[in-house]
This record gives C-alpha cells, sequence and structure tokens, in this order.
C-alpha cells in the first residue's frame, strides 16, 4: 500500500521535531521545513498528500505575519489539502484560512491551536485522508503484454527537461493522478500510448472494475496548465451530443495533483483494442480503405465541429486574414531568415540535382507572404480542431474514425484542418521516398489541381499512388463539400510548407530521406509561387528575341516591341539567333563562327576582345537598366556564347514549334 505523505512547515524546531515524530509513529512520511523558502523547494521536488503549516513562518512576535497563510492560498498548491497551525488564533484568520471556494478546496481545510495538542492533530489528519485525499490507495496499474509503457516514460514525455533527482516523486504523483482517476477501479492496464507533446500525454486504459468488467477510456494527462486548456477548450467548442465518431468526456470536473491534471474520455460504440492512430492506419492500408476512412472522417466526426457556428467573410487580402490561423508560433521568418533556409537548403538541392529556387521566384514567395500579390476568396470559418495529425485521429477496420487533444479547439478557417492534413500525408505519412520521386509527385499535385477526377498514374510505386489518391481526396472536400476556392487553398499550403522549411536545422545532421522532405517543401513552395504568378503576355511571336528576315533594317522584335540596333548589334544577334532556331540541340557560337558571321573572318588577337565588347552592347539593348530576370545570351567561357530564346503562350502553334525545334 501507499505511504500517506506530509509536508509540516514551522519555523519552530522544537515544536515541529516532536509533533513529525509522532505522525511518522502513526505510519505517515514527513518531510519537514523550517522556514518559507525549504517549505517551498520541498514543495518543488517531493510529492506530498498533506500540508501542515503554522500561519506565521517568518516571526512568530509579529502580528501581521500571515507568510504560512499566503503560501496555502497560492494557485500552485491549490489541489493539496492543507491544515493551518496558530499559537493565536482569531476568527479573523479562522474565516480567511477556511473561507469557501467554488471551484476548490479553500487555502486549509482546518485551523488548529497549536495548544490543542497532538490527538488535534492526529484527528485532524485522519479526517482529511478520509475526506479530502480522495486516492484508491489499491489500485493496481499494470501494463499490457508486450507494451513497454510505464509511468516513468510518461513522466519523460510530459516533462522532458526534467531533472533526474525529482523523476521519482513525480512518479509517485502521476501514480496518485491515476489512483484518483479510478477511485473505484481494482485495476487498470495501460494498453498503449496513443500521442505525446504539448506537455502532455494521451493512453488507452482498461479499467477493471470490482466486478471485473472492463472499461475502455483514453486517458489525457500531462502538467496542468496544458490540461486545463484542453479542458476549457472542449467545453467551449466540442459537440455536446454523443453519436457515431464522437469523443466524450467521462468526468465533468479534470483531476489534479500539485503539477499534473487528467481527463478522461470515451470514444462512442469503439472496440479500442481495435483502435489505431491515423498514421499507423495509412501504412498499412491501401489507397481505398483510407479513402473510405476519410469520408467518414470528414463527413461524421470532423463535420460535427465544422458545422458549427459557421460563418463566411469575404477577404481581398486573404493572406492577412489567415495568417494568424496558419503560422506556428514563431510567426512567419523574416525574409533574411527565410533566405538564409532556402540557401541553406539549396546547397543540397545542388547534390540531388534539384532545380535552383531562383530570385524571381523567392521574390514572388515575399509578394505572397506580404500579401503583395492581392487575393480575394470567400473564407468559411467554424469551430476547427487545430492539430490534426497522424496521432490525434484514430481509426478502425470498420472505417470509422474519432478525434482526440482538444487543445487547440477554436474558431478558425475551415480550411485549415484540411490542409493540415495534406501537410501531414506530404511530408509526414510518405514513406521514405526519393528526392526525385518527391519531386514528381509534386507536379503531379500541380498537374492535376484542377482536376474533376481522381488522378490514375499506374505506372508510378504504390507510396506515391496512395498519396495522390489521399491528397486529391482531401482537396475535392475542401473544393466541393465546404466550397473553398482553390487559390485560398494554395496560400493556406504555401504558409503551413513554409513552416516545413521552419523546421531546418541548418547545422544538424540528416538522413537522405529526411533531407528529402525538406527539399520537397522547396519544390512545393515553388510551384505554388509560380501558380500565382502573374500570367505571361500574350503576342504573335512564338519567342523573344524574333528577327524577321523579310524585314529591312536592324530591327529586332523583344517582348512585345520592335527594338533597333547597330549594325555590328544586328549581325552578332543573326549568328547566334540563327543557330539557335536551326540547332537548337547544339545552339553554341564559337567565337570562331561569330567572328566569321560578323566581319567576314577572324583574328582571335585581333577579335577576341572586340567579340566581348560587342557582347556587352548587345545584352545592354536586350535587357536594359540590368534586369537580369531572364538571361537571353550565356557566356561559355573561353569557347563563344548561346543565345536563350524565351518562349511565350502567344498562339495554338507555339508549343507545337518550341517542341519541333527540341
Amino acid at each position: 500500500m501507499k505511504q500517506k505523505t506530509i509536508l509540516f512547515v514551522d519555523n519552530s524546531a522544537n515544536y515541529l521535531d516532536v509533533h513529525a515524530r509522532l505522525l511518522e509513529e502513526a505510519g505517515y512520511r514527513v518531510y519537514r521545513a523550517y522556514s518559507l523558502a525549504p517549505a517551498e523547494e520541498q514543495l518543488a521536488t517531493q510529492h506530498v498528500h498533506l500540508i501542515i503549516l503554522d500561519i506565521r513562518l517568518e516571526d512568530d512576535d509579529d502580528v501581521q505575519d500571515i507568510s504560512g497563510l499566503l503560501l496555502a492560498q497560492r494557485e500552485a498548491y491549490r489541489p493539496v489539502p492543507k491544515i493551518i497551525l496558530t499559537a493565536y488564533p482569531s476568527f479573523e484568520l479562522a474565516r480567511e484560512a477556511l473561507g469557501p471556494r467554488l471551484d476548490s478546496l479553500p487555502p486549509a481545510v482546518n485551523f488548529i491551536g497549536k495548544d490543542e495538542g497532538i490527538d488535534a492533530i492526529l484527528n485532524a489528519v485522519e479526517r482529511v485522508f478520509n475526506e479530502h485525499v480522495r486516492l484508491n490507495w489499491q489500485l493496481d496499474i499494470r501494463r499490457d503484454q508486450n507494451n513497454t509503457l510505464s509511468l516513468a516514460h510518461l513522466v519523460a514525455l510530459i516533462e522532458p527537461e526534467l531533472e533526474y533527482d525529482r523523476l521519482p516523486a513525480r512518479i509517485d504523483e502521476l501514480e496518485d493522478l491515476f489512483c484518483c482517476l479510478f477511485y473505484r477501479s481494482r485495476q487498470i492496464n495501460l494498453h498503449r500510448l496513443i500521442t505525446a507533446g504539448q506537455n502532455k500525454v494521451t493512453v488507452a486504459v482498461f479499467s477493471f472494475l470490482p466486478e471485473g468488467l472492463p472499461f475502455r477510456l483514453v486517458v489525457t494527462c500531462g502538467l496542468r496548465q496544458a490540461i486545463r486548456q484542453e479542458d476549457e477548450c472542449f467545453e467551449k467548442y466540442a459537440p455536446r451530443i454523443a453519436t457515431e465518431g464522437s469523443t466524450t468526456k467521462l468526468m465533468k470536473q479534470r483531476i489534479e495533483t500539485t503539477r499534473y491534471a487528467a481527463l478522461a474520455y470515451t470514444l462512442t460504440d469503439a472496440e479500442l483494442e481495435n483502435v489505431v492512430p491515423f498514421s499507423e492506419f495509412y501504412r498499412y492500408n491501401r489507397s481505398e480503405k483510407i479513402v473510405a476512412t476519410l469520408s467518414h472522417f470528414f463527413n461524421r466526426t470532423l463535420a460535427r465541429y465544422h458545422q458549427q457556428n459557421v460563418k463566411i467573410e469575404e477577404s481581398d487580402t486573404v493572406v492577412a486574414a489567415i495568417v494568424p490561423y496558419f503560422c506556428d508560433d514563431n510567426g512567419i521568418l523574416t525574409p533574411e531568415a527565410l533566405a538564409a533556409q532556402i540557401e541553406a537548403l539549396q546547397a543540397h538541392a545542388v547534390v540531388n540535382h534539384a532545380p535552383r529556387f531562383d530570385e524571381t521566384t523567392f521574390k514572388l514567395l515575399l509578394s505572397l507572404l506580404e500579401g503583395a500579390i492581392p487575393v480575394a476568396a470567400s473564407i468559411q470559418y467554424g469551430i476547427t480542431h487545430g492539430r490534426l495529425s497522424g496521432e490525434t485521429i484514430l481509426v478502425d477496420q470498420r472505417d470509422r474514425s474519432w478525434l482526440i487533444e482538444f487543445g487547440g479547439l477554436s474558431q478558425g478557417p475551415l480550411i485549415k484542418d484540411l490542409i493540415d492534413l495534406e501537410i501531414l500525408v506530404k511530408f509526414r505519412l510518405t514513406g521514405d521516398l526519393p528526392h526525385h520521386e518527391r519531386r514528381q509527385l509534386e507536379e503531379y499535385l500541380q498537374t492535376e489541381a484542377n482536376s474533376e477526377t481522381a488522378p490514375v498514374y499506374p505506372h508510378l510505386n504504390d507510396e506515391m499512388q496512395k498519396a495522390l489518391a489521399v491528397i486529391y481526396h482531401i482537396r475535392q472536400y475542401a473544393f466541393q463539400k465546404i466550397n473553398q476556392a482553390r487559390p485560398l487553398y494554395q496560400i493556406g499550403l504555401l504558409l503551413r510548407t513554409v513552416n516545413v522549411i521552419n523546421e531546418y536545422d541548418s547545422g544538424g545532421c540528416y538522413r537522405s530521406s529526411d533531407l528529402a522532405r525538406f527539399l520537397h517543401a522547396l519544390d512545393s513552395i515553388r510551384e505554388i509561387c509560380h501558380s500565382f504568378s502573374p500570367d505571361p503576355p500574350k503576342y504573335d511571336k512564338s519567342h523573344s528575341p524574333w528577327l524577321d528576315d523579310q524585314k529591312l533594317g536592324y530591327d529586332v522584335w523583344l517582348e512585345g516591341q520592335w527594338i533597333t540596333l547597330a549594325e555590328t548589334e544586328y549581325k552578332l544577334l543573326t549568328v547566334l539567333y540563327r543557330r539557335a532556331v536551326d540547332h537548337p540541340q547544339d545552339s553554341l557560337c564559337t567565337f570562331n563562327m561569330i567572328g566569321k558571321g560578323v566581319w567576314g573572318d577572324y583574328d582571335r588577337l585581333r577579335d577576341y576582345n572586340n567579340i566581348q565588347s560587342l557582347v556587352r552592347r548587345l545584352r545592354d539593348r536586350l535587357q536594359p537598366d540590368g534586369d537580369a530576370s531572364y538571361q537571353y545570351i550565356e557566356n561559355i567561357r573561353g569557347v563563344g556564347y548561346r543565345l536563350i530564346l524565351k518562349y511565350h503562350s502567344s498562339s495554338e502553334n507555339n508549343d507545337l514549334e518550341r517542341q519541333s525545334l527540341l
């Protein structure tokens, strides 16, 4: 049987030692503190069931000293019952100490004069343990067979930074939490850990009543503040009617100790032993099964939240409207920090032969994040879960689903939950795909962005097909069921993907599969940015520059306008142009070819510097004011130059013409 523990605080050493020894002889474990500071230290390191303290802990002769009462009134120690001692009892102090609290214990549950003797203290202590320390002292806490879960493990997950010497007391406190929560049970089995994070854990528990009947519960326990937040969110936002797919709180009041608290839930019509987290379900099932489960999740489980307090707002500045809901606690990185993250990833991108995140795309990204590119949409608000993950969604093989972890419930854009699911699939659940396959996956997703039917790619591997099918289903629900526009979805997806980039640690080491996830995020951001780039102008020419052999003079057509060149500039461009058009696979013009095309022959000593000077002049005409958004002339150092044609979507024949050139 667990031993009952007491913290005894009194600045009179003789009085404390005598009475503490008598309490120990009565079977209690007693921790002693002779002043306020040691008492606070004991409460920080030890777990106790009862506090006995003198009302004057600093100066027995000071009538203004109520330091013991002030300690008893602290919110941090509210769950622990207290007995207050005093050598100077008064009605006012007794009323202050024993005054009622609507939501918890009063500062003290008993007020005793020191002259009443040890019997009064022993009787008061026994009464406190009978009436206020509501623990199941005989509870048998076990773990299921093949389960390594332990109370020590749970404590480490709740408080990862906990000092090792404080671990035993925390284990005792967590045990008491379960003993209080399962006050009427004979035995509980810790079945499995479901999720951990945010200073709390969620565990599947089987409780056995004295009659031996099992009761299946999902228990969330952790630091008091974390559990209090979840409890308040659940009470404020969770649906009240229990239907299929609902999660119901077992008791109205949460259970609390000094540091910890717990909530117990039941999953409506669930066989807990057959329920698994969505991440595990995704790993071992085909896309058809996953889509069927998501259909139940969208139409039953999540709909119970999304259909509450719905309102629609029109916004001309979508980014500003949804940024508070889509960014993590650190917000959007500054342009400098974001550029540094991308540049660090670029080093890996080069090794993996990935496209560079060019300056134009980065400027486009900043314009989107800062709202410089206006995106208007109708935003549907309602109750969102806010913390959807592979562990907070529970499913079974009958395609049913339930939600846990309610600390993020709030009013927000409904589309956030759906975007969180896509991020989950792309960057967490999709297996160890190499980067080139992830890039291919992103290209397919962009290609099928407006598709009305599910994409079918039989040549892709199972993992990619699964991801495509599941993400398509998520997007269709967003577009059709809650009627949200694709630009709004893309902006939200961009913000969440930037959060993935934020997680990259440039000083860390990553496996290739982990690194591929960040490179995938970079590819995704690039593709989304390009989808918001302004539509290219429509021209009647297929590419720039364009030379018309039938036109007299030295005019060249460049992106919608004619430019007049000097004679030698025009001759140089003609040499480069004819090579680019006639020999697209080998468009390099050597210095010798350029010299003969411009002057009729080539002498290296005479013409090498002249050609370089002429190229600089031509570049200035084609790219005025230092505009380097597109490089028309490429320098092949020491060999020659190549003209790079810029193709336009000018007519139906342009794509065919470009393909024929290639």
